[in-house]
């Protein structure tokens, strides 16, 4: 049905008025003729110059119709169809993929079981990704169920955003509920609000099988240092018997342990290795079979491919080399000192000034109260050099009035470079002197003084987030930190830097005063730690030590929080303008592998233009492959590769600028050793039921769907909001614009000048 109204862009009765205007002086025009001529000829001369006057009024008002159309729109039903390797397994008793494409052929999902012809369009195939595939060209056969991951969330984001423009009002999803990949769908179809029908394709009962779930280490570990990794590994079909967990550091067997086996059950097994050498090393979990050691899973199991599992720790050098560089010697140098010797892992040097110019010889023995001696093997140069060696530079005290200015400046040097500082300040310390390397710490001084309190840490609970603050991980952590001993304080005032995050702030006489006392900064990847107090060893002496005294158990803060620090400022990738890396560690076999680069000038500014390339080693490959990364522009860079066969792949990276080496980087990641998609060998039913009575929706056995297909049909024609929606359609034609208008009134004057030339008039 179509309704039509017509309009103009001013008032009819001022068209009305020119057209009567324009009537007029076409007969003035010809009521008297030279030459005279008749009647006739004259009717017809005015009666076309009036239509073409009258045409072009009407084009100048800019006339338009107006046309409305009252329709129906059919709903629609999104038809999502899983793609994942886990649909092509074979459950505890059934066939998974012949049952799915047995329920698909008896669905006809290219037409909803031929009853709704017009409310599928197109069908989409999911995995980790999505793709549409039209309904007519849709062949259940043709599906190659090799997805490596199932991200059920994605597409139904994605019809959540076409909903209203294609009137979706069902959702039919066929899958075995074994999503792995994304956020959990059922927030997504909340979103939706949309009945979904399901289809739960595979067995829901206990297959024979063992597998390991998940490796759980430290990220970053140091070699000749105990790691400590736990396992979960879950079997169930087994009632006797025992199987092998082996671990493997780089594919060398470092540990095993004998796993009875107890039916069904799941348990974390732990072990503890240290690594012997730098570097990315893939720790890989693996169940063998007790009879064969060579042998990979067990007799009658239904896949060995969930037996193994990887993770990748990043080990480095056992001595992490920290410099101490002080201004004078304290309590404070003695405890840190003391507390960083006592770390295995760290290598502690530490410079004193002598107020000399130069620097003391045996800090130790001067603060154990023999004489101070300048040593003549510590000079400036050799400052500038274990500073250069240094990971991490602790600044205590520093710098004082009678500082060096040539100190500063050695040290500020290395700052720029971007190593890691922890400051503290000290009742003497220059502030104005200190300016030269505010650039490179969490604040700024806005007035400098010596006028000495005591402040009470005060830590708040998202403080606790930082790993600088960790002690147990617990919510005893706030409360131990706020029943420290206050430290000292000058009335100094600082700004903290917008980038800068403040641990604590203090209180004086329990007052809280937004005056911080720990701060810490990332910039550009480069970090900073400050304490503005000292008189560090209160923490020490007041709290741990004084409770330890009495017995109790309490944990030491002031040795963790320098452990945590200096492993939080060294573990930065200071100084690192080059940065490639893989999108994920593990791929599952036949995938593609996408490498990604950052390259950034010194300082950390984007750098285009660079030729990056990334060599792969593997056993897997007879020799080393190079792959060239495209640019995408602000300093990045990428590329796909394809075709790696399964295996443990090494890359390392260089970056090159103007045909000159300017960094490199280096990584791993494996291809088909951990195939997620057989981690959950069960249709996930109770989540399907669930996630189908969410949203009004049904659940059905792929079964159930292959002996009554109707019942599907049924169950999306039974919610109420599954029904045409009406649209009205508005159409407006401008006539004013159409060239046929202007042609006819061409047409009259032309006609006119015609006739006029024939009648010899002028």
């Amino acid at each position: 049905m179509a309704s039509y109204s017509f309009s103009l862009s001013a008032s009819w009765w001022l068209l009305a008025l020119c057209g009567i205007a324009a009537a007029a002086l076409s007969w003035y025009a010809y009521s008297v003729t030279t030459p005279p001529i008749s009647p006739a000829r004259r009717f017809t001369l005015m009666a076309l110059r009036l239509l073409g006057l009258w045409i072009l009024l009407f084009a100048l008002f800019e006339p338009i119709v107006n046309v409305l159309r009252a329709t129906e729109e059919p709903p629609s039903v999104a038809i999502l169809l899983d793609n994942s390797e886990s649909l092509s397994l074979r459950d505890a008793s059934r066939d998974r993929k012949a049952d799915y494409l047995a329920a698909l052929k008896a669905l006809k999902p290219e037409t909803l079981n031929d009853a709704l012809p017009e409310a599928v369009s197109e069908i989409t195939l999911f995995a980790n990704d999505a793709s549409t595939v039209p309904a007519k060209d849709f062949v259940p056969d043709s599906m190659r169920l090799d997805g490596q991951f199932t991200n059920i969330t994605k597409p139904l984001q994605r019809i959540f955003q076409n909903a209203e423009r294609t009137n979706t009002q069902a959702v039919l999803l066929v899958t075995d509920g074994a999503f792995n990949e994304g956020e959990n769908p059922l927030y997504a179809a909340e979103m939706l609000a949309r009945p979904m029908v399901i289809v739960g394709v595979g067995d829901s009962t206990e297959a024979k099988d063992i597998a390991v779930r998940s490796v759980i280490t430290n990220e970053v570990g140091y070699v000749d240092s105990e790691l400590p990794v736990n396992i979960t590994v879950q079997s169930s079909g087994f009632t006797e018997g025992a199987a092998t967990l082996v671990l493997r550091d780089n594919g060398e067997t470092v540990a095993e342990q004998t796993l009875p086996l107890r039916g069904t059950e799941s348990r974390t097994v732990s072990f503890v290795y240290k690594p012997k050498q730098a570097g990315m090393h893939t720790l890989t979990a693996e169940i063998k079979n007790q009879r064969s050691s060579n042998q990979s899973g067990l007799e009658g199991e239904l896949t060995t491919k969930n037996n193994a599992y990887s993770e990748f720790v990043n080990v480095l050098k056992n001595k992490r080399k920290t410099l101490v560089l002080a201004a004078q010697l304290s309590p404070d140098i003695s405890f840190i000192r003391s507390s960083l010797e006592a770390n295995s892992n760290v290598q502690c040097n530490v410079y004193v000034e002598d107020m000399k110019g130069g620097f003391l010889d045996n800090v130790a023995a001067a603060q154990d109260g023999k004489p101070l001696e300048t040593s003549p093997k510590r000079t400036l140069e050799t400052l500038r050099q274990d500073l250069a060696d240094a990971e991490a530079i602790v600044l205590v005290g520093f710098p004082l009035t009678s500082t060096p200015l040539s100190f500063i400046e050695v040290v500020k040097t290395e700052l720029s470079r971007g190593k890691p500082v922890l400051f503290v300040a000290s009742q003497d310390l220059d502030w104005v002197r200190l300016r030269p390397l505010e650039p490179f710490l969490p604040f700024t001084t806005l007035s400098g003084s010596k006028q000495e309190m005591l402040a009470l840490p005060d830590v708040k609970q998202p403080a606790l987030a930082s790993p600088v603050m960790k002690l147990s991980g617990t919510d005893a952590d706030l409360k131990a930190w706020n029943q420290l001993p206050p430290l000292f304080r000058t009335e100094t005032l600082v700004r903290v830097k917008p980038e800068a995050e403040v641990l604590s702030t203090v209180k004086l006489n329990n007052v809280p005063l937004a005056e911080p006392l720990l701060v810490q900064r990332t910039l550009n990847n480069t970090k900073s730690l400050a304490i503005l107090g000292y008189g560090l060893y209160r923490w020490k002496l007041l709290g741990f030590a004084a409770e330890a005294a009495k017995g109790r158990e309490v944990p030491d803060i002031f040795g963790t929080f320098f452990e945590n620090g200096l492993r939080w400022l060294s573990t930065s990738d200071q100084g690192k303008f080059v940065r490639i890396k893989s999108s994920r560690k593990v791929y599952g076999s036949g995938e593609s592998v996408e490498l990604t680069a950052q390259v950034y000038d010194r300082s950390y500014n984007p750098l285009d233009g660079a030729d990056v390339r990334v060599t792969l080693q593997s056993s897997a490959l007879k020799q080393a492959r190079e792959v060239v990364l495209s640019a995408l522009g602000g300093g990045r860079y990428a590329a796909t590769v394809e075709g790696l066969g399964e295996g443990e792949y090494s890359f390392v990276g260089t970056a090159a600028v103007n045909n000159q080496k300017y960094g490199e980087d280096s990584g791993r990641f494996s291809v088909g050793r951990v195939n997620i998609e057989y981690q959950n060998l069960r249709m996930n039913a109770v989540f399907l039921r669930r996630l189908a009575e969410s949203t009004g929706g049904q659940f059905f056995t792929a079964e159930e769907v292959a002996a009554n297909p109707d019942a599907v049909r049924r169950a999306i024609q039974s919610s109420p909001n599954y029904k045409a929606r009406p649209i009205t359609l508005r159409s407006d034609i401008a006539l004013w614009n159409l060239a046929w208008l202007l042609a006819a009134a061409l047409v009259m004057f032309a006609a006119e000048w015609f006739l006029r030339k024939r009648s010899g008039m002028v």
